[in-house]
């Protein structure tokens, strides 16, 4: 099992394609997010997480888009007003985490989310998605 430890004040990461969200990720108190290829996002947990105090009516709206802009992306919650929603990325290009974040220039935010195991990773160089050790076709 890999853990990924890194500070949200360590090491901004650009992501510019939602390629590189696709997929499952979590967080330590078990909450989620599964980003889909077309931007949107479908997520867990959320309200009980510091982005749920900061967004008034997130319990029962936890899905949205993401707009990709580098280090730090906009995030819209379907109807919830949360104005100036983040999501930044740190760590290293091949293995990074986010977080939500409406304050950037404090170097951080809590609650860091790093990609699930077994859950589909961005596509490699050639184009075809990593594969978890000793999965086959099927998973």
């Amino acid at each position: 099992m890999t853990f990924l430890l890194a500070s949200c004040s360590d090491y901004p990461v650009e992501v510019d394609s939602v390629e590189q969200l696709t997929g499952v990720w979590s967080d330590f108190a078990g909450r989620t997010v599964e980003f889909k290829d077309d931007g949107t996002f479908t997520a867990e947990g959320l309200d009980k997480a510091d982005v749920g105090s900061d967004c008034a009516g997130i319990a029962d709206r936890q899905q949205g888009t993401v707009s990709l802009s580098g280090s730090s992306d906009e995030v819209t919650f379907d109807g919830v007003e949360c104005e100036g929603m983040k999501l930044a990325f740190y760590g290293s290009p091949s293995s990074f985490v986010f977080c939500f974040t409406q304050d950037m220039t404090s170097g951080g935010c809590a609650g860091e989310f790093s990609r699930k195991e077994g859950a589909p990773a961005a596509p490699s160089a050639s184009g075809a998605a990593p594969r978890a050790p000793g999965r086959g076709p099927t998973g």
